[in-house]
């Protein structure tokens, strides 16, 4: 099977400071690759090259322009590319122009179009005037699929898509890249200056909408009470791919956060395996969850809030769940956490368990049986 990967033209495909989408393209291409398939993934970027990533071609693509015309470009360029490979099937993510695309930039490709996405409300949803375009255009793909149970029901309404439309397809975790590893937490939190305390880790976008403000909160409220508890965090302001700050470096350091910036992808297992807990606390919008699922890879217990995704990615062994939003309810959880160890290692203990489910191997097998069947 030739198998083509087109996402977002928002970050090099091989971008290792963060960024879920690409991280979930690198690793679905190539697991396929690795089963026998030619796989081919588009990248947006500032000159035109033809690289190998392992068993994968990247060929990047040359984009000048900004916000929708910069996909507009991507699209137009990476299909014209792709008459030439000829997929059997053409694998969008978070691009829901795909498949019209496709019909207008590469006509006579006989391919089936598929579209994983993690937001619904794709360019503005219904406040953008072309929301009944966009709407028509979703109905051109051969399978819709969403990440989580949540994304699915959530789009399904937004969209008024019929359900039997839309298969979940989770995002997953490398379990050869994160899985528990205590020398080299133990070298991480030696270079951070910690010894004995409890650390509390948090892994993503720092902002509002992720509830950063909120686990700062309970861990000051935490220390408050005299209690030994470090928060570090890691991950950019606002977005990936940008620099500026969202009034947030100034509250890391009110709350004594430990911030790491953006980590590359080499650093982030031994952030992971360094916390006592790892956090994630959103507000709105998680359709999935990630880090938490890299984290109890790594055999860390979590605390999510009880909010979108997140129910979806942990389990009653492996975690703890807030109500979302509130501050004093997620500093109860985590109190709860430092005070009962022989409840930490239970989590710790069944979290290996748990991520399984979501091994890379695992999604791209159902992956191809969405391909199949399409």
């Amino acid at each position: 099977m030739t198998i083509i990967h087109i996402g977002p033209p928002l970050l090099p495909i091989l971008y290792n400071l963060g960024g879920a989408t690409e991280r979930r393209i690198r690793e679905l291409a190539t697991r396929q690759a690795r089963a026998g398939s030619r796989v081919i993934v588009y990248s947006a970027e500032e000159r035109p090259r033809t690289l190998q990533y392992g068993e994968v071609e990247v060929r990047a693509v040359a984009c000048r322009q900004r916000g929708v015309l910069r996909a507009a470009e991507f699209l137009f360029k990476s299909l014209r590319d792709a008459r030439s490979v000829k997929p059997d099937v053409i694998h969008f993510h978070s691009l829901a122009e795909g498949a019209a695309a496709a019909g207008m930039f590469a006509s006579g490709l006989d391919s089936k179009t598929v579209l994983s996405f993690d937001f619904f409300e794709f360019r503005r949803g219904k406040k953008n005037p072309f929301f009944p375009w966009y709407r028509r255009a979703l109905e051109r793909f051969s399978s819709l699929l969403p990440v989580s149970g949540y994304c699915h029901r959530e789009s399904a309404r937004y969209w008024s898509i019929p359900e039997q439309r839309m298969q979940v397809v989770y995002n997953g975790v490398s379990l050869q890249q994160f899985h528990p590893d205590p020398a080299a937490a133990a070298v991480r939190r030696a270079a951070l200056g910690l010894n004995r305390e409890f650390v509390v880790c948090y892994v993503g976008r720092v902002c509002r909408q992720k509830g950063s403000d909120l686990l700062m909160e309970a861990c000051s409220a935490l220390r408050a009470e005299g209690r030994d508890v470090r928060l570090v965090m890691a991950g950019p302001l606002a977005q990936f791919g940008h620099e500026g700050d969202n009034g947030f470096a100034r509250l890391m350091e009110q709350h004594q956060v430990i911030y790491l910036g953006p980590v590359d992808e080499a650093v982030l297992p031994s952030v992971y395996n360094m916390a006592d807990v790892f956090v994630m606390p959103t507000r709105a919008y998680e359709m999935f969850g990630m880090a938490a699922i890299e984290a109890q890879a790594c055999g860390k217990p979590v605390v999510c809030s009880n909010h979108g995704g997140l129910p979806e990615v942990i389990s009653e062994s492996s975690g703890l769940l807030f109500r979302a939003g509130d501050s004093a309810d997620l500093a109860q959880k985590l109190r709860t956490l430092m005070d009962d160890g022989a409840m930490r290692q239970r989590f710790s203990n069944a979290a290996e368990g748990n991520a399984r489910r979501f091994a890379w191997e695992t999604i791209a097998h159902e992956l191809y049986q969405v391909y199949q069947q399409a």
